[in-house]
């Protein structure tokens, strides 16, 4: 029945026509004690309130639609915003004759918590008109002040203005500042944040600013930039505010690529301070451009609607500004809220006494509670005693503040004004713009066309190894061990390309096949080359450095035994490998950077296995240890230069190059693993040198020979050795044997006569070593090499 009788009176107070007919003046009526709390003594000196308190008395009290019968009888005490007198102010009133049914104040929090504090033993309603402490919108506050109102939005409506800012903008994350020693700020704050998490966005990180500390908040911007915070959102004081905005200033956290959504003043004489922010003007006044402010609205945004009392929200911003004009009085911003909050308590107060019913002041509480109407200020509704009211979000732009945005919370709409609705706001964030690290086309066309070159330079090699094979170098050479180097070499060659190919040029699902591709073939055809040539090394290191009488000649194939063992070591890693962690297609992101405001991540495309490092440390180890050993047998044959072993020198010189270029190019392909082409480049270097150097060593000596003497019939002229039975004879077992010596020949005739005899010895070393070329021949197409048991050897 209440609410059906506030709802006539609303209808009757908002329509001009029916009030004029209805609603009459009324001079006299039962006066209704009311309490009024203000301050304009002491210290703390706040504008004056009965001017607009006077308008709003006016207009009530002519209007017989409220409160017929009654009139609002209000009693002033000055609180001088000290919680003693205003308890002292309370306590009179309670115990005057006049119990006030109601405090109207006041503007102190001092004042208002002990007030309110205490008003609830006597269930006496408390309505401020300028309190906006959060401490009254706490979990805990139905229970501390039970019977405190307050007309003014309090830091719910910002904090809900605030979050429907950042969404309406589409920010998604954004960085906070807060001011921990104030309570005023950082109770808020906290809210501010559960709020925002729940709208869906990721507050990044909270600074903590202290008043006493404030020279650490250039520590604590530097977190926030760290985390590439485009959008702050501070809740610190006015003393305060002008050092964090230069300090942001110098850490480049302002211009047109951040936001800071700041706590409004209701004024700009914080810019304009003599507080020294640690900046000179100029600097300043860029800083602070572009900035927003939130704060509760003093009047209404459309001001041409009819409000409480059937007047134009315009026609009683007029009279409230006339009521305090010139010098008689200071402006008070609360006037608007002075006005709605006296007609908030005439309707509730007019409910309460309904039908001629005894005051109650539970019903007076309840009819506050479910107030709604039009005032000045908005629409007036409160929901768990807060007022759900306008908030205004004022932007800053060339030196002045416009009107950016409003907040209803009576009706959750949250409206843009024109001056900003084609703004482009900057990203929450440098955008981010993943780029895929690819091998440059032009680095794998050149790859590719000198790894071709390899190939075709090995299939030439191999065509003349087998076109050649019976031709008595080549043939002294193990052309089968040679077949077997140019496969692995072409293995090689074939694996540089698998290395530079990805998803341009396949599918993601190919792509994870030649993962295998490129590991088998590297790893098979360094395995054939490289071992290929160590069995051809290890067959000189056994002939000369393990004669015995009975040893038996080293075939060919014991030798590939030798390396088909070694493959067989590899293909079992592989496949275990294979089988126990299969490889995956894998978007490594690298370290990202910044590129005209555009956050650049590089992402890596590579084969990803889980256990990739212990079977490469398995395979590094296997073939390590085989380098090393063919480094050993290098070195111990390298004075052995044996016609029927003719590549003996080159082979070892081979293994000297692999040895290098393959520690060379893993070490330098780990540390460049994350620069794709530097590595790809460095990678195929090494690989297509090695081999094809390796190439060369083998198969150029065969080549020249073949040019040489295609025949193969030609013995070659002087040979680099001597037999032990020729190099142990001495020149004094010649002398003896000479009849003719005399022991008294000059020295032209010794040096004739030693011409005489080196020419005679020349003829016959060259005789006999011819005769030894032909038996050597024969014993190498059989396959016996027992002709050392005579303890022949040859030297460099």
């Amino acid at each position: 029945m209440g609410i059906f009788i506030l709802f006539a009176i609303s209808v009757a107070l908002f329509n001009p026509i029916e009030s004029t007919l209805s609603c009459l003046p009324s001079d006299s009526g039962t006066p209704i004690p009311i309490g009024v709390f203000h301050a304009t003594k002491g210290s703390f000196h706040t504008p004056d309130i009965e001017p607009a308190v006077n308008v709003a008395l006016n207009h009530i009290h002519n209007n017989s639609c409220i409160l017929d019968g009654y009139k609002l009888n209000l009693t002033y005490e000055d609180t001088e915003c000290k919680t003693s007198m205003g308890m002292k102010a309370l306590f009179e009133m309670v115990a005057s004759r006049s119990r006030p049914v109601a405090i109207f104040g006041g503007l102190c929090t001092e004042v208002n918590e002990p007030i309110a504090a205490a008003l609830k033993y006597w269930h006496i309603a408390q309505l401020s008109y300028a309190e906006t402490h959060p401490k009254f919108a706490t979990a805990d506050s139905s229970e501390l002040y039970p019977t405190f109102f307050r007309i003014v939005p309090g830091n719910r409506n910002v904090n809900l203005a605030k979050s429907r800012l950042v969404t309406q903008f589409g920010w998604k994350r954004v960085g906070t500042v807060k001011q921990a020693d104030e309570p005023r700020h950082a109770l808020p704050h906290e809210a501010l944040t559960t709020r925002l998490e729940e709208s869906a966005v990721d507050v990044i990180y909270t600074a903590g600013v202290t008043f006493q500390e404030i020279e650490n908040i250039g520590n604590e911007l530097a977190l926030l930039k760290a985390r590439d915070v485009r959008i702050i959102v501070a809740d610190v004081s006015e003393d305060i505010i002008g050092r964090v905005i230069c300090e942001a200033s110098k850490q480049g956290m302002t211009g047109r690529d951040f936001v800071w959504v700041l706590p409004g003043f209701h004024s700009n004489k914080w810019i304009h301070s003599s507080i020294d922010t640690g900046c000179d003007e100029e600097r300043f006044a860029a800083a602070v451009e572009g900035h927003f402010a939130v704060q509760f609205a003093t009047k209404r945004p459309d001001l041409s609607s009819y409000v409480v009392g059937g007047k134009k929200a315009e026609e009683i911003v007029r009279l409230l500004s006339e009521s305090c004009g010139g010098d008689r009085c200071t402006k008070n911003i609360f006037e608007g809220y002075l006005y709605d909050g006296l007609w908030t308590l005439a309707i509730a107060l007019s409910q309460a006494l309904d039908n001629g019913r005894s005051f109650s002041h539970t019903r007076l509480l309840e009819a506050i509670g479910n107030s709604s109407f039009e005032g000045v200020t908005g629409r007036v509704r409160f929901e768990h005693n807060e007022r759900m009211g306008i908030v205004e979000v004022l932007w800053y732009q060339n030196g002045t503040y416009h009107n950016a945005a409003y907040f209803d919370g009576a009706r959750d709409e949250f409206r843009l004004e024109k001056a900003i609705q084609n703004w482009q706001p900057p990203a929450d964030a440098p955008e981010r713009r993943i780029v895929r690290e690819e091998v440059s086309g032009w680095l794998f066309i050149c790859v590719s066309l000198c790894a071709s070159l390899g190939c075709l330079l090995a299939l030439l090699f191999l065509a003349l190894n087998l076109k050649y094979r019976n031709h008595r170098f080549i043939k002294m050479s193990s052309p089968n061990m040679n077949n077997i180097i140019v496969i692995g070499s072409m293995c090689t060659f074939i694996s540089v390309i698998l290395l530079g190919i990805d998803t341009r040029l396949v599918s993601r699902a190919l792509f994870v096949k030649m993962c295998y591709a490129k590991t088998w073939t590297l790893s098979l055809g360094f395995t054939l080359a490289f071992g290929a040539m160590f069995s051809k090394t290890w067959r000189v290191h056994s002939i000369f450095t393990n004669i015995r009488m009975d040893k038996k000649a080293i075939k060919d194939s014991r030798l590939l035994m030798m390396v088909g063992f070694l493959v067989f070591i590899d293909i079992l890693v592989l496949s275990t490998w294979a089988f126990f962690s299969p490889f995956s297609l894998q978007a490594k992101q690298l370290e990202k950077y910044q590129k005209d405001n555009v956050e650049i991540v590089p992402e890596l495309e590579r084969c990803h296995s889980e256990n990739a490092l212990v079977f490469q440390a398995i395979l590094f180890a296997v073939k390590g240890i085989l380098m090393m050993l063919g480094c050993f047998l290098a070195w111990e044959t390298r004075h052995v230069n044996v016609p029927a072993l003719n590549d003996s020198k080159y082979i070892g010189m081979s293994v000297y190059l692999c040895v290098v270029m393959s520690t060379l190019g893993l070490s330098i392909a780990f540390i460049l693993q994350e620069r794709i082409n530097e590595a790809f480049a460095m990678t195929s270097l090494f690989i297509i040198v090695s081999t094809a150097l390796t190439l060369c060593l083998v198969f150029v000596p065969k080549m020249v020979e073949l040019v040489r003497n295609p025949a193969g019939i030609e013995q070659k002229g002087y040979r680099r050795g001597l037999m032990k039975s020729v190099v142990t004879k001495g020149p004094q077992q010649q002398h003896t044997n000479n009849p003719s010596y005399t022991g008294k020949e000059t020295e032209k005739d010794l040096l004739a006569r030693a011409e005489a005899e080196n020419q005679l010895k020349q003829r016959y070393l060259h005789q006999k070593t011819c005769q030894l070329w032909e038996l050597l021949e024969r014993l190498r197409e059989l396959g016996d090499t027992q002709f050392l048991q005579q303890g022949w050897f040859f030297v460099v």
